[in-house]
């Protein structure tokens, strides 16, 4: 899977959880958090790789989640676009 993730869709923390939980199809449980970002997404079992377009730092503990799932999680590949 290949998933383009828009910084520009993600003005505030509550519009970006709910950003990301409908693009990545993340489960009813997420619980709209960084430690349940992290979590759904050391969970993926299949190769997936992340185009990511965060143009400014309001993005920037996200983007430090998906970098460190990409770590944890050998399915997981991050490429920044910007």
């Amino acid at each position: 899977m290949i998933y383009e993730l828009d910084g520009s869709q993600m003005q505030d923390v509550k519009q970006a959880h709910s950003y990301l939980k409908n693009i990545l199809k993340f489960p009813a449980y997420y619980g709209m958090t960084l430690d349940s970002l992290f979590d759904c997404l050391t969970e993926i079992t299949e190769k997936t790789v992340f185009l990511v377009n965060f143009p400014d730092k309001i993005h920037a503990k996200i983007l430090q989640v998906l970098k460190q799932s990409a770590i944890e999680n050998p399915f997981l590949t991050i490429i920044l676009e910007n």
